[in-house]
């Protein structure tokens, strides 16, 4: 993955390509579909292959909903924000949020409702075994 000069992230194609297959094996093991690593500044770090939708509903989306959701989530004593489920007409977006130390959220999608629970097991065991990849991205503080 080529960077700009002033990118907000430093990776390595090593590091992409192991969450690439994350991504890939958690999606084959279920029925979940557009999965993608996202920060919570809204840069899209990689994605499955059926993650083919516009990349702003992927990367600003998300990024404002987090950051709504957290403060919907301090101002109300709720503890430290965890996920968030979007419920449609078609199924659901599930965004798991990292912890304050992570600078990253993982974005998937499903259709049946009716798995949600085990949905939300994988998505955050995938999560939580991601972390030590995720903690070698570079972040930078830019400023626009």
């Amino acid at each position: 993955m080529e960077q700009a000069k002033d990118s907000e992230i430093e990776i390595s194609q090593d590091i992409l390509d192991e969450l690439m297959r994350s991504l890939e094996l958690l999606e084959s093991s279920t029925d979940l579909e557009g999965t993608a690593i996202v920060s919570k500044t809204g840069l899209r770090i990689a994605s499955s292959e059926t993650a083919d939708v516009t990349w702003d509903i992927y990367s600003a989306s998300p990024a404002t909903l987090i950051s709504l959701g957290e403060k919907i989530s301090q101002g109300l004593e709720q503890g430290e924000l965890k996920d968030i489920v979007i419920s449609g007409n078609r199924g659901y977006t599930i965004i798991v949020v990292g912890d304050a130390d992570n600078d990253f959220m993982l974005f998937t999608n499903c259709k049946k409702g009716y798995k949600l629970g085990y949905y939300f097991h994988k998505i955050r065991k995938a999560f939580k075994e991601m972390e030590s990849v995720l903690k070698k991205i570079e972040t930078k503080d830019i400023k626009y």
